[in-house]
């Protein structure tokens, strides 16, 4: 029987190895829930349990309880002692695992698995256009570094780098690295601090607006379980993105980013 190491999805030390037998103790304590990742060998990533039915099912079982109902109405109306009316269809449903709880375990347990795969192509989409935002004002300086022979000159410009940065970022989002989903965290923080600034030295409103909405929506997107904190996210996220690439395209920031120059690269 394979041993397993987990970990909570806010902490990077693991725990284990552990067996079935353990982990089934540990669920029964409290300290592990659906949520919690295990390493997984033959994927070599960290994984919610909660997405491995076979494991899931053994660390969680179903204690399920048939369950009877009174007749209120019969047992009011008479002294006598009678034995309580069953259910019927509700010992059928029971006996073969269709119960409230359970239902309510597959809701829960489908709604994490959409939120996850919303998630990563979502942060991916993101970062893309986070990217757009960084790069489109600066379109007339790539065309004078390609027309001179000095591609490498483009690297002076700092939001160059972080549109790279964005690009990696995104594809290992979207490949859904775990380790990336803590930096694109740090990189929420960073659209939100970088972008009011622009928006107040611009003096926009509207910017100051966009970037908090796209640095929001970068972070919860990382931390949703759940299609009720995903879908949010996502619009805010996408759309406070999508809207910064929209202006930037449209010369929003002309005359404002290529201001902003390092000698990283002689010409």
């Amino acid at each position: 029987m394979p041993d397993y190491y987990i970990r909570t999805p806010e902490q990077d030390e693991s725990r284990g190895p552990f067996d079935i037998s353990k982990l089934l103790t540990l669920a029964e304590a409290g300290q592990v829930s659906p949520n919690t990742l295990y390493y997984d060998e033959n994927k070599e990533e960290w994984t919610p349990l909660a997405l491995n039915e076979e494991l899931a099912a053994q660390v969680f079982p179903e204690r399920e309880k048939l369950t009877l109902r009174v007749d209120e109405a019969k047992k009011n109306t008479s002294n006598a002692r009678t034995p309580p009316a069953l259910d019927v269809e509700s010992m059928l449903a029971a006996a073969e695992g269709d119960t409230a709880e359970k239902r309510k375990l597959s809701r829960k347990k489908k709604s994490f698995e959409i939120a996850a795969n919303i998630s990563s192509s979502g942060l991916g989409l993101m970062l893309v256009f986070s990217a757009l935002f960084m790069v489109l004002p600066l379109v007339p300086q790539f065309q004078a570094a390609f027309s001179e022979n000095g591609v490498a000159s483009i690297l002076n410009y700092p939001t160059v780098l972080i549109a790279i940065f964005d690009l990696i970022l995104g594809l290992l989002l979207y490949l859904s690295v775990t380790e990336a989903f803590q930096v694109a965290r740090g990189r929420a923080m960073l659209t939100l601090g970088f972008g009011l600034y622009v928006g107040w030295a611009l003096g926009d409103p509207l910017i100051m607006g966009l970037t908090a909405a796209a640095g929001i929506g970068i972070f919860l997107a990382t931390i949703s379980q759940s299609l009720n904190t995903m879908i949010p996210a996502f619009i805010l996220g996408v759309g406070g993105n999508a809207y910064l690439a929209y202006l930037a395209l449209n010369g929003r920031f002309d005359g404002f980013f290529d201001s902003i120059v390092m000698n990283i690269v002689n010409s």
